[in-house]
């Protein structure tokens, strides 16, 4: 029996996860089938996240179909690992168990992950071997798997899909008891069943931004009964931040208090017992993307363009389904010509935010730049101007945008109601990029999704993980502030993740 001391996390997503549930069942309900595939992957401290990133299903004569359990052949396992030596993905097995069966491994599958393990060691150069096993048990996909790496069995005890259905059995054992609901989660069983609720309380949403947007999106998710939050700011609140960040008052003005902290205390005001990470620095530091990669769904409440193209990279590398929003304010002869709120859907298998142009690349750099860097390309373009030639090739000055507490306060909640209906599968967004006016008639709604076409680095390392990081579209400058967690002087009573 092969023992894992240690935990890991997978992410699965469709278009992989489309086609490879229908070739591991091929010969359900009686017989086993299966495939090879290729992960990405990345330590967490102890932890391992792998992330499925294609499929390389058996051709003819590639498996033995004369027995009922799964058998590769030797072709195609030699098959795999050649390849394996052309790209810098793992190696693993996925397989399915017939009917009433659960998916807790065999001795038959441990000999297979003993042997496998061994065999692709020698041709991937210590990359991790994965092995998954996927069973139909009351309807659900049950999904067991473990991973061998570095000397280390790890059990896969959380498995994220943006599907109701899929559920994490570790080791093949049935998950943890139904939680039991609260007369504060009344309301909210009644819309949508006692089932709902308790996948809210097992998730975790990822929200960069604690501004107004995010201070509007944390307490919807947390009333709903989410049962971890993890927020990323690097700011502090200011005087201005009063009129549309909710929890934020004076005091936390002269402390200078951090965005996050202050989303903690409202957090543990409102339910003591969600778990709060609160993170003051910026996505993607290597200590954020850590974090953001443990959730079930990202919400980008940002208003810069490098934000936004971290958080498209985080959606399709390491599979994280991301709502990303935005307001704008216009007016004209003193009257408010429009209140413009944008909903951006990042799935795995969408295109990046540069694709899709909801970024400008020409002012991800500006943004990226250090105080220093900054000044020395204002005054280079000062100096342009003063010649007559154009300034904007050394700095492309750009407005601030206004924005008001009631428009963020609305465009953050429909954001996290989103996320709501992603986690408990009841609904999802009817939308790819979404644009509302709020005094237009009917709001204005329109959606306006256009992404190019062509190679992109987005198509090419879906599901990549860490894997290929120098094709990475943004990293993290080395003159930023390192991250650090933000702990609120109000210390939560518990959590509700086992």
């Amino acid at each position: 029996m092969i023992r894992c001391s240690r935990r890991a996390i997978l992410r699965l997503a469709d278009p992989a996860v489309a086609e490879l549930l229908p070739l591991v069942f091929r010969r359900y309900p009686r017989d086993e089938w299966g495939s090879f595939a290729r992960f990405g992957w990345r330590p967490i401290g102890d932890e391992l996240l792998v992330t499925l990133a294609a499929i390389d299903p058996p051709g003819a004569g590639d498996m033995d179909e004369r027995v009922p359990n799964v058998r590769f052949n030797e072709s195609y396992s030699l098959r795999m690992a050649l390849a394996a030596e052309q790209h810098d993905l793992a190696v693993g097995v996925v397989h399915s168990h017939p009917r009433r069966g659960i998916p807790r491994p065999s001795d038959i599958d441990d000999d297979m992950d003993g042997y496998y393990a061994s065999y692709f060691e020698a041709f991937t150069g210590g990359r991790p071997y994965i092995s998954l096993i996927a069973s139909e048990v009351g309807g659900k996909i049950a999904v067991s798997g473990r991973i061998q790496w570095q000397g280390h069995w790890y059990e896969v005890d959380r498995v994220f899909a943006l599907d109701a259905r899929v559920q994490c059995w570790p080791g093949g054992r049935r998950p943890l008891p139904e939680i039991k609901s609260t007369g504060r989660a009344a309301r909210f069983v009644s819309a949508y069943g006692a089932e709902a609720y308790e996948r809210m309380r097992a998730a975790t949403v990822g929200v960069v931004g604690a501004g107004g947007t995010g201070s509007a999106a944390i307490p919807v998710l947390a009333r709903a009964g989410v049962g971890r939050i993890i927020a990323i700011d690097p700011d502090v609140i200011t005087e201005s931040n009063l009129e549309r960040v909710h929890g934020a008052y004076p005091g936390h003005v002269q402390e200078r208090t951090a965005k996050v902290q202050v989303a903690s205390e409202l957090v543990g005001k409102i339910d003591p017992s969600i778990e709060f990470i609160g993170i003051k620095g910026r996505v993607p530091q290597s200590e954020v993307v850590d974090a953001l990669a443990q959730a079930d769904v990202l919400l980008g409440c940002t208003d810069q363009h490098s934000s936004r193209l971290a958080l498209s990279e985080l959606a399709y590398r390491y599979l994280i389904p991301a709502i990303d929003t935005g307001v704008v304010l216009e007016g004209e002869g003193g009257r408010v010509t429009a209140q413009v709120g944008q909903l951006v859907r990042f799935l795995p298998s969408d295109r990046c935010a540069i694709c899709r142009g909801v970024v400008r690349p020409e002012l991800i750099g500006f943004e990226l730049m250090s105080d220093e860097e900054k000044a020395r390309c204002k005054a280079a373009a000062a100096e342009a101007e003063a010649r007559g030639e154009d300034p904007n090739p050394y700095w492309k000055s750009v407005p601030q945008i206004n924005t008001v507490g009631s428009v963020t306060t609305t465009i953050g909640a429909l954001a996290a109601n989103y996320a709501i209906g992603w986690i408990t599968g009841r609904f999802k967004p009817p939308f790819r990029r979404l644009q509302m006016n709020l005094v237009d008639p009917y709001l204005g709604t329109a959606e306006c999704d256009s992404a190019r076409a062509g190679d992109c680095t987005c198509q090419r390392v879906r599901g990549w993980s860490d894997q290929g990081a120098v094709e990475a579209m943004i990293s993290a400058p080395t003159h930023w502030d390192p991250p650090v967690r933000v702990r609120s002087s109000m210390p939560h009573q518990g959590s509700s993740r086992a």
